[in-house]
């Protein structure tokens, strides 16, 4: 029996890692799918099989990518950018999510300034970003992201004499929020592990 008991969780073992990897893309592929999928069920029923939306999509982005390594399509493309840039509500959402695109992609930081430790009365704390400085004198403005979807979250503000900053990059901290934790800040040497982070001094 307990031989039985052993070799079952040893098979669960090896499947759950698997099963789960193969769900996770193949919800990330659904998703894709039905970015465009849709459109051609709509108006191209004939021409439409599984997979259509996905390859369309790929290709799309590949379409975009050229745009930007040529003059005309970067003109095109900088007055998309002005365009939502300019819109009342979506300007605010379309800066926000691009500043994650830009962290996550390129490393680069358009809004997150710096990541920051918010404590609990309990003794655990949660990652947050620094956006700017706050209206009040010696305040600044502080976005704890929700997870898993970090385009949501808390708005904070903060002392700047009682904040306390973590010794990790925004790109480091956003991957550690999107991955709730399974990224290690530390594996790549840019930053260090949250556990010595949590040896310093609390809000």
């Amino acid at each position: 029996m307990k031989s039985l008991k052993k070799h079952f969780i040893s098979g669960l073992v090896f499947i759950i890692p698997i099963s789960l990897s193969l769900w996770i893309l193949f919800k990330i592929i659904s998703f894709l799918e039905n970015v465009l999928g849709p459109i051609f069920k709509k108006f191209f029923p004939n021409i439409y099989t599984p997979g259509v939306g996905f390859l369309s999509l790929i290709l799309l982005i590949l379409i975009i990518g050229f745009l930007t390594d040529n003059f005309l399509g970067r003109k095109f493309l900088k007055f998309l950018e002005k365009l939502f840039e300019t819109m009342p509500v979506l300007n605010r959402i379309y800066v926000f999510i691009k500043s994650i695109s830009n962290n996550l992609i390129y490393g680069k930081s358009t809004i997150f300034k710096e990541v920051v430790k918010i404590s609990f009365p309990d003794g655990s704390y949660t990652i947050g970003f620094i956006t700017g400085k706050a209206r009040e004198q010696g305040m600044v403005n502080v976005f704890v992201p929700t997870v898993p979807n970090i385009s949501t979250g808390f708005y904070l503000v903060v002392p700047e004499d009682k904040i306390e900053k973590l010794a990790m990059s925004v790109e480091d901290a956003l991957k550690t929020v999107i991955s709730i934790g399974l990224f290690s800040s530390g594996e790549n040497g840019t930053a260090k592990d949250r556990g010595d982070s949590s040896k310093k001094t609390q809000l």
